[in-house]
């Protein structure tokens, strides 16, 4: 029987499909851009902004990596690029949920645990002030 259930588990030839369509509307949210740097280093810029909202070297942020890797393996199931935007929402049910509009994947970040969350918690609102800052700048200019 164990020999049968590793068989079953060792097979990759299974449809990959995105989980099931989040149905909480998102009450706030930011487009993040991953880019691999030198030596191993991650920026994660603001996709709207342009702007670095913080920096990961060779070693540092494994949850983070984790993830990326996680949805960058989705793009290449589907024969789609591994860079790109990626979207990070808060939902009105209180999950944090980043997602990828190219495949339609995404993953609950509370699932992961309150300190792992956090670190997404902060890149959210990182993106907030940005926005805010970038918004202020173009009211004050005539």
């Amino acid at each position: 029987m164990a020999l049968l259930w590793g068989w079953a588990v060792s097979r990759d030839d299974a449809v990959y499909a995105p989980p099931e369509p989040q149905t909480a509307i998102a009450v706030s949210s930011a487009d993040l851009l991953f880019i691999d740097g030198p030596a191993g280093r991650i920026e994660v810029v603001d996709a709207e902004a342009g702007s670095k909202l913080a920096q990961y070297e060779s070693g540092e942020g494994s949850f983070l990596r984790g993830i990326l890797r996680s949805l960058v393996r989705e793009r290449r199931i589907r024969d789609l690029e591994a860079g790109g935007i990626f979207n990070l929402s808060l939902l009105d049910n209180g999950s944090l949920v980043i997602s990828d509009p190219e495949t339609n994947y995404w993953m609950a970040l509370e699932a992961f645990g309150v300190d792992n969350r956090q670190l997404f918690v902060e890149l959210l609102e990182r993106a907030h002030q940005q926005q805010r800052a970038t918004a202020a700048t173009e009211v004050s200019q005539p």
